[in-house]
């Protein structure tokens, strides 16, 4: 059984007629003309930066920035989404994520001002001028991907749903049609969390302080219900090495050492150990980025074979990898389970400043530059 949204038209006398509903929009050009004119359709607050943007794989609808500053791939059906849909939005998303960041913001620059996208001198300078979450990077943070049409087949939210789960940020987007009286409209179902919104909320607007940013993160930790433990992680983690500094994400904090570290053989220098973040679940996510678990990889694999269900593993998707290893290590992790390993994860974190310091003093101070901090 499939739900759907059925729609009257009501008259003064109280008769009501059925509206008939559309099962495509006439074009997809069309459909992305009402998008680009209207881009809160899509998302609040969203700007878009690009339309029919070359890719590897072909040109990719609409490409955007949402108000949390990440870059949002949009592929646009005029019907009903299938599992095609899914493989082409993964496709450009994964081109777009291959490029380095010098030759995304050129590619970027270079295909906008067209389809009614408005002219972008210097996509690095619009990005500073127009982003307000102040610890994002579109050009480095990992890629939205949405896929958007009228109504979406079971392969197609089977997939998506199985992607989600997993963590990667893909997610569908159905609108309803209808036509009547040579009119098409289109309706969205629209979920609003008055709390959570509020939090999200102090994210956005005028440039906000540091501290109004952390109230903000602590916010969000007590809505979520985990306020005592999300607490204790955030002094214990940056109490282990004075040079940290914590970086106010939206649900959390990524810790910066205070110098970039220089590893032989990379041109990378790395200033992030690991970042601590808030699930949507109330859980507590602790990832540890390649650079950490390079400099312990020893101690990693000891507690893999100690406790091989504790941590997964991934391709960053917005810390630079070494030479040695090519995923970050994460746990999510309730909060009965937290309390039972979150010794652990300190004196991980800790062996990890000391391999830092005692690597950075090696390297000689020609090595070490400021950390880019606010």
């Amino acid at each position: 059984m499939t739900e759907e949204l059925k729609m009257w038209t009501v008259g003064g006398d109280g008769d009501a007629a059925p509206v008939e509903q559309a099962r495509r929009i006439e074009t997809e050009n069309l459909l992305e003309d009402t998008l680009v004119k209207n881009p809160d359709m899509l998302m609040p607050g969203l700007k878009l930066v690009g339309r029919q943007m070359p890719t590897v794989g072909g040109p990719l609808d609409l490409l955007g920035v949402d108000r949390d500053g990440r870059l949002v791939v949009f592929e646009l059906k005029r019907g009903k989404l299938t599992r095609e849909a899914v493989t082409q939005v993964i496709d450009y998303a994964s081109d777009l994520e291959a490029m380095n960041r010098e030759k995304l913001a050129e590619h970027i620059t270079q295909q906008s001002g067209h389809g009614g996208i408005e002219k972008i001198k210097n996509f690095e300078a619009w990005c500073a001028q127009h982003i307000e979450e102040p610890d994002v990077d579109p050009l480095s943070s990992p890629v939205k991907m949405m896929l958007v049409g009228l109504g979406a087949d079971a392969q197609a939210t089977r997939m998506v749903d199985f992607l989600a789960a997993r963590d990667v940020d893909i997610s569908l987007l159905t609108f309803h049609g209808y036509k009547h009286e040579g009119k098409t409209f289109l309706a969205r179902h629209v979920l609003v969390e008055p709390e959570a919104d509020e939090a999200v909320r102090r994210f956005r607007g005028e440039k906000k302080s540091r501290e109004e940013r952390r109230r903000a993160v602590e916010e969000f930790a007590k809505i979520h219900g985990v306020s005592d433990i999300f607490g204790e992680a955030v002094k214990r983690f940056s109490k282990l090495d004075s040079r940290y500094t914590l970086h106010t994400l939206r649900d959390g904090y990524a810790l910066y050492a205070a110098t970039s570290l220089s590893l032989r053989g990379h041109e990378t220098k790395f200033n992030r150990p690991l970042s601590l973040r808030i699930t949507r679940n109330g859980e507590m996510r602790v990832t540890f980025f390649p650079v950490s678990v390079h400099l312990c990889e020893q101690k990693f694999q000891e507690e893999k074979q100690s406790n091989p269900s504790l941590f997964r593993h991934e391709p960053p998707p917005n810390a630079p990898r070494t030479n040695n290893i090519s995923e970050q290590w994460y746990c999510v992790l309730k909060p009965e389970e937290w309390n039972t390993h979150k010794e652990t994860l300190f004196e991980l974190a800790e062996d990890i400043s000391k391999a830092w310091d005692k690597t950075e003093r090696s390297a000689g101070p020609q090595a070490a530059r400021s950390a880019d901090t606010d």
